[in-house]
């Protein structure tokens, strides 16, 4: 299976933090790794649609921001940051089931002629519907490398524990049979958060989406309860909450 190839993804994801309480977390989730021709509603499963009623569906509202968004709206974004020559673009998402929708982060992967990864758009979506970007590339200007750690400044409200301070470390494996984004968090006062994403890649058929609605029918509804239960064990263990600020002006940094 080539590395943008498009899949489904039996992960677990997990939260682990320290400072100022220990709390941490581990779900099942089944994310997909969608291609330009599914995302563009061809060349697709009959149980999956793009924009349209489905049992497993992603609408262009789903992602990007009012106005632009999708492929053509990453390719711009890559050739304004001077990226290199972008052959394909694909989606790791986490899509609709049952119609449901929440996706806190998602992953566009960009590759070059080669099949190398150039870059990757990671796109952060918190409860209050707000949506930003971070364009993660090599420090060195050239592909990112399994054992490549990306820094970006925090420039986005996620969780109401945290303030909007600090850096993130990226890290982006893709295999030919699993997927793996690890995510640091630094807060810059000795506190900070571990997010993990690691799933087998099996391939985006009927059969494997017929086995994520079965095996997690509640998909998305039981994430957001989990999430939001977890926020409230903070709150009681006397974690201050920060209220939502405004999100940046900037979409991308």
């Amino acid at each position: 299976m080539a590395a943008l190839s498009p899949s489904v993804l039996k992960a677990r994801v997990t939260h682990a933090r320290t400072v100022p309480v220990r709390n941490s977390f581990t779900y099942g989730v089944d994310y997909v790794l969608l291609g330009e021709q599914q995302l563009a509603g061809r060349a697709k499963p009959s149980l999956f649609s793009f924009g349209r009623r489905n049992l497993v569906t992603l609408y262009p509202d789903d992602h990007g921001f009012s106005g632009e968004g999708g492929v053509h709206w990453v390719r711009r974004i890559a050739a304004e940051a001077r990226v290199g020559e972008v052959a394909e673009v694909a989606l790791l998402t986490h899509p609709r089931y049952w119609g449901y929708a929440f996706n806190p982060v998602s992953f566009w992967f960009m590759s070059g002629p080669d099949g190398a990864l150039l870059a990757v758009l990671s796109e952060v979506h918190n409860t209050f519907g707000d949506r930003h970007c971070y364009l993660c590339r090599g420090a060195d200007g050239g592909p990112i490398r399994p054992g490549d750690w990306i820094d970006a400044d925090k420039r986005f409200h996620v969780s109401p524990f945290f303030a909007v301070e600090g850096r993130y470390r990226f890290r982006f494996v893709l295999k030919d049979r699993h997927i793996g984004v690890w995510i640091r968090y630094d807060d810059g006062n000795g506190g900070g958060l571990f997010t993990s994403l690691i799933g087998e890649r099996r391939p985006l058929c009927d059969t494997e989406l017929l086995r994520a609605l079965l095996r997690r029918p509640l998909g998305a509804a039981m994430t957001t309860a989990l999430i939001h239960w977890q926020a409230f064990k903070l709150f009681l263990k006397g974690v201050r909450y920060r209220s939502r600020p405004e999100p940046p002006r900037e979409r991308v940094s």
